[in-house]
């Protein structure tokens, strides 16, 4: 009876624990797993002893009838880890004395010194007490082969702005950009769903001492482990979260260039200033327009060159082909005359040999 009892209240608790663990929490990040030590698999088997991650040893008889049943439980050195101070600097990570800002900037400078600006940021970084999180560089230096580094530094945020004043004036900034993303909310949910873990993990230890059936046990045992991985990737996204807020990132992309360019101070435009401007613009627009015109038409000389032969070509060939007609047709044209006329000539001699006929037959008559 003891046994039933024991095994309804097990499922109950369980029931319970994972709705309020479905509905307290936000969702875990699954990369902080490979953060976290590995599980052991809990092996069973009659004779054997059982040993989980939760610290507990379960011997069990060959007989699987009586069994015996030690617990011990110790917390491991990185199990639960202890909060963090509530500020580091001037930096707050307690959420009820401010909200919990992660800060992001990214600059893109150029300097004439790229090796002099480097060392200098490095420097920086380390005096005040960052790090490089990455770095990159791409390009020689030599015979135009410009350089071209990317870093992204952490930084403690109170020392951001310094660290950025300290760029801005070591080279020339040509753009920047900044973001912050406020956590307060997903730093209060974690910190309660572990809170609330941890409970369930004290109630669920409290039934496995007095649990006498083995698939209670069993039972039990698999939600243990379930609740420590959640804590402890709970407390492990408390740290990222932490560091990210005490931290700041900045990401600075550092080219070197042959000449740094000047910033003009930020002035009004006078409508004045716009007329000159658009007159500048017209007359640089259309000498460019000539000069590429120019080069265009050098461009295409051979071409036009070739294309000429290839016409004067074309040309004396029709032109001898229409000369060599021409002949043809006034040839023809003289045949054709020259055969009119015959013809008439022919036509003539008929007649005057007709009337040659005529006359001799009158005077034949008349005598």
């Amino acid at each position: 009876m003891k046994k039933r009892v024991l095994a309804a209240m097990t499922a109950g608790l369980l029931a319970v624990s994972m709705i309020a663990g479905c509905s307290s929490g936000t969702k875990n990040n699954e990369a902080d797993r490979s953060h976290n030590e590995a599980v052991p698999e809990v092996q069973y088997a009659a004779g054997d002893t059982l040993k989980g991650d939760m610290g507990f040893v379960n011997s069990y008889p060959d007989e699987m009838g009586d069994y015996e049943y030690e617990e011990y439980y110790e917390e491991s050195s990185g199990g639960i880890v202890s909060g963090a101070p509530d500020t580091v600097g001037d930096v707050n990570i307690d959420p009820s004395k401010g909200r919990l800002l992660i800060r992001t900037v990214s600059i893109t400078a150029e300097t004439t010194n790229y090796v002099e600006v480097a060392s200098n940021v490095e420097s920086q970084v380390k005096a005040f007490g960052g790090y490089i999180e990455y770095s990159s560089m791409r390009g020689t230096g030599n015979n135009k082969d410009l350089r071209t580094g990317v870093y992204t530094v952490r930084v403690p945020a109170d020392k951001l702005d310094a660290l950025i004043a300290t760029v801005g004036s070591s080279c020339t900034v040509t753009s920047s950009n900044e973001g912050t993303s406020d956590v307060t909310l997903e730093y209060v949910d974690t910190k309660s769903r572990i809170e609330s873990l941890r409970v369930e993990y004290d109630q669920l230890m409290e039934l496995l001492s007095k649990a006498e059936d083995l698939d209670t046990i069993i039972i039990l045992q698999n939600r243990l482990t379930d609740v420590r991985y959640q804590i402890e990737s709970s407390e492990s996204r408390i740290r990222v979260l932490e560091n990210q807020v005490q931290y700041a990132t900045l990401t600075l992309t550092l080219q070197e260039v042959l000449e740094e360019k000047e910033v003009e101070e930020a002035h009004v435009v006078t409508y004045g200033e716009r007329v000159m401007k658009q007159f500048e613009d017209m007359w640089e627009n259309t000498v460019e327009f000539f000069e590429d015109l120019l080069l265009g038409i050098i461009a295409v000389i051979p071409g036009i060159i070739f294309l000429t032969i290839i016409a004067v070509v074309v040309l004396i060939i029709v032109f001898s082909a229409r000369k060599k007609r021409r002949a043809r047709r006034a040839k023809a044209l003289a045949a054709k005359e020259a055969q009119a006329k015959e013809a008439e000539k022919k036509s003539e001699d008929k007649k005057d040999t007709k009337e040659d006929k005529k006359e001799e037959s009158k005077e034949t008559t008349k005598e």
